[in-house]
């Protein structure tokens, strides 16, 4: 991939982003695949600006050859509701750019023509995005809406479950009906949600390191009561994302979520039952 910054963002093109823009050059349509291309960027920055008003971090932005990715670092143990708002911004600016082009048709400098295709352009980009797969809009969406209800690792997991299984089966649709652009792209999200499923132990550890360094007046406080004989690792796959817990141990008293935090993550007590750690 190159790279380059833009506002103290990393930006990283993918190799086979040059590979299109030549293929478009051949075919005579460079202006509709750089216009495209400049859709994604709006809606990624869409992301971001939202995404910074929060104050999340945002690390990178990546132009792929059929879309664009915003990577950011806080959104593992963040309210749900900020984790959607921050999924909807990106689609949001599509809107503002069919707005856009319908102000430039009927202004009169825009030919029906052109601002047709932008209008279409942009429907189609918020369109594929909020299709219920993740890593697009529509899969976080979806995940946050399972955080409301489910703890954070039981909610990733069967998101990620239900997004292969989509993508799969719209990689196979497309095959079939030969639509080989769609299943590229099918492909590509079925390897991605494979490879987040392998590598969601870590990804959990994530969660848990953003709890543990969070401030506790930041979220919302929910009670969690658990066995005395539950062990610590499986007291934290209970943790929700958005909320502090204070962890009731039935018949032994209670426990602050950083003191449970502090035992997973640093002092190698993954088995301990979470009842000792009242009387250590």
């Amino acid at each position: 991939m190159n790279d380059g910054r833009l506002f103290g963002i990393r930006i990283r093109i993918h190799l086979l982003f040059w590979g299109v823009i030549g293929l478009s050059l051949l075919m005579g349509m460079f202006t509709e695949v750089i216009t495209l291309f400049i859709i994604v960027c709006i809606h990624e920055m869409g992301h971001v600006a939202v995404a910074r008003e929060l104050g999340w971090t945002v690390t990178e932005v990546q132009l792929l050859p059929f879309g664009g990715v915003a990577t950011i670092e806080e959104a593992y143990a963040a309210d749900p509701m900020d984790e959607i708002v921050v999924a909807l911004a990106g689609p949001f600016m599509n809107i503002v750019m069919m707005a856009f082009s319908w102000a430039c048709w009927s202004a009169g400098f825009w030919t029906e023509e052109w601002a047709l295709f932008f209008l279409k352009s942009n429907l189609i980009i918020a369109g594929f995005n909020l299709l219920p797969i993740w890593p697009l809009d529509g899969g976080r969406i979806i995940q946050a809406i399972l955080c409301w209800y489910l703890p954070y690792r039981k909610a990733a997991i069967s998101s990620l479950a239900a997004s292969t299984m989509l993508a799969a089966l719209m990689f196979g649709i497309a095959g079939l009906s030969l639509h080989m652009n769609v299943a590229v792209v099918a492909a590509y999200l079925l390897a991605i949600n494979i490879q987040a499923t392998l590598r969601f132990p870590y990804q959990f550890i994530r969660f848990l390191m953003e709890k543990y360094v969070r401030m506790a007046d930041e979220q919302a406080v929910r009670a969690l009561t658990v066995s005395p004989t539950a062990t610590v690792i499986e007291v934290s796959h209970l943790l929700c994302r958005g909320y502090t817990h204070l962890v009731y141990v039935r018949g032994a008293g209670m426990l602050p979520e950083d003191e449970l935090l502090q035992a997973v993550l640093f002092e190698q007590k993954q088995d301990t039952p979470v009842s000792k750690l009242l009387k250590l």
